[in-house]
């Protein structure tokens, strides 16, 4: 096979173009600190970068989850030590009313000022976050409680298709790593009927006012029971309060590792790639004397 000048000048160009392109890169690896800018540059890695990428927006929404159910349990923990007040504040009247220095006048007197307590535990159960009830259960939209106008009239404002009252139920829980959810508060049936904080005053308020003095003491035994309740509670939503903190440090620490393991795979290493460099461009200069030399021959350089 005859090897003209063409061929040769054509092959030295190659080598030399593919010198200058290596350099280029090499340059701009080091301008940018990212040596991955194409999946074409490694695919391997490139793949492993998407995928951390992926991971990383996960963590992202986890977090702002986290954030959303330490925000719910918090405002729990505040409702609940409300309710403990308001319920040791009827405690301490129905004390004051049961004993004999108590007349009629004194508890109806009581009586008003345990009929606000309620009306601000009502007021508790419907706290709201943003735009839902935070008692509300899974029907976080609608208002879940009332006074109600009479004695025998339920303290829910619920109504099912039918009309007939119910109770809130239910719960949504949030998700704060993949499969791992947290529930981060009770619902109003829980916090307010269950725990009996509710009825027992409204059962003190008409021991009141029916000057019934055995009433007030059943009523103070029911109360007693109640901030007893309560307080399980509280005690339940410190631990999801826990668990909310443990997830979010745990989300911390892995996108650490995530990012770092990314960058590792992403970013340049500035003294590998400087030295990299410093060898290519000599090898260029050298390809570029030996291809002045070569294309430099002619006939008479043979005669």
């Amino acid at each position: 096979m005859r090897v003209s000048n063409s061929m040769i000048l054509r092959s030295s160009q190659q080598r030399l173009q593919s010198g200058l392109q290596g350099i280029d890169r090499l340059r701009e690896d080091i301008s940018s600190g990212i040596r991955i800018r194409r999946m074409s540059d490694d695919p391997t890695a490139a793949a492993e970068v998407v995928r951390v990428g992926s991971s990383i927006r996960a963590i992202t929404r986890f977090r702002q989850n986290a954030q959303v159910g330490t925000m719910r349990a918090t405002a729990e923990e505040n409702a609940l030590d409300n309710l403990t007040n308001a319920l040791t504040r009827a405690v301490e009247l129905a004390v004051s009313q049961a004993s004999g220095t108590a007349n009629a006048q004194t508890r109806v007197i009581a009586k008003a000022e345990v009929d606000q307590l309620i009306s601000f535990a009502v007021d508790l159960g419907n706290t709201r976050i943003g735009d839902d009830y935070l008692f509300g259960g899974t029907r976080a939209t609608e208002r879940p409680f009332a006074v109600p106008a009479n004695v025998a009239a339920p303290f829910s404002r619920l109504v099912d298709a039918s009309n007939n009252p119910v109770d809130p139920s239910g719960s949504t829980p949030i998700e704060v790593a993949d499969g791992k959810y947290v529930t981060p508060n009770h619902n109003g049936t829980e916090v307010f009927l269950t725990t009996d904080a509710l009825e027992s005053m409204r059962a003190l308020s008409t021991a009141l006012g029916a000057n019934n003095v055995a009433g007030i003491g059943a009523a103070l035994d029911r109360i007693n029971t109640a901030i007893s309740n309560v307080q399980t509670l509280i005690g339940t939503q410190g631990a999801r309060s826990n668990e909310l903190d443990i997830a979010r440090s745990n989300l911390d620490s892995l996108e650490l590792t995530l990012t770092t393991f990314r960058s590792d795979l992403r970013d340049t290493e500035v003294d590998k790639a400087l030295a990299e460099l410093v060898g290519k461009q000599t090898l260029y200069q050298a390809a570029m004397g030996a291809t002045t030399r070569i294309l430099g021959l002619s006939l008479a350089n043979y005669l």
